[in-house]
């Protein structure tokens, strides 16, 4: 995938992002599980995240709506493109970084790109969904230009929809 000139750092140009491929369905599942782990405390429930099964992460990759992260060859991350039927809008989901490889600019590095292809599918805005509970989170999008624009309880706990405008509109 060619990514545009925000490619800054020298660790971006050895990273890649493609579709996941079937070989890697396995891998990416255990990807979401670990990252989404760390949530259950904050909501005192398991995420949606922790549920994902080998069958959900083989529909993704057969619709081409999941894309794999590796860096120097190896697969460190994922995330899922797809549209949103509830607000006509593409959203980013299941996003997923290794452990080892959090805090470094992955996060950024992935919802730039996201960002970046869905620009190429030409929509205008973006949406992610977060537990209001995971401040560090919320803060994330926050920081990147997202704003809530809904919000609904699940399970007990507080979704937030974030947007974000990916045209400038003058």
């Amino acid at each position: 995938m060619h990514l545009p000139d925000f490619l800054k750092e020298e660790w971006m140009k050895k990273t890649e992002i493609r579709h996941s491929k079937k070989e890697e369905i396995p891998i990416l599942k255990e990807l979401i599980v670990e990252a989404y782990t760390p949530i259950e405390p904050l909501l005192g429930r398991k995420p949606r995240g922790m549920l994902e099964t080998e069958e959900k992460v083989q529909e993704r990759v057969e619709n081409k709506t999941v894309y794999s992260v590796l860096f120097e060859g190896k697969l460190i991350g994922t995330f899922t493109i797809k549209e949103n039927s509830n607000f006509g809008l593409m959203e980013v989901q299941k996003i997923a970084i290794r452990e080892d490889k959090q805090n470094k600019g992955f996060g950024s590095f992935i919802v730039e790109s996201a960002e970046h292809l869905i620009r190429l599918m030409e929509k205008k805005k973006i949406i992610v969904e977060t537990y209001e509970d995971h401040k560090q989170l919320v803060e994330f999008y926050l920081h990147r230009g997202y704003k809530v624009f809904h919000k609904r309880m699940r399970k007990g706990n507080v979704v937030l929809v974030m947007e974000k405008n990916l045209w400038r509109e003058d």
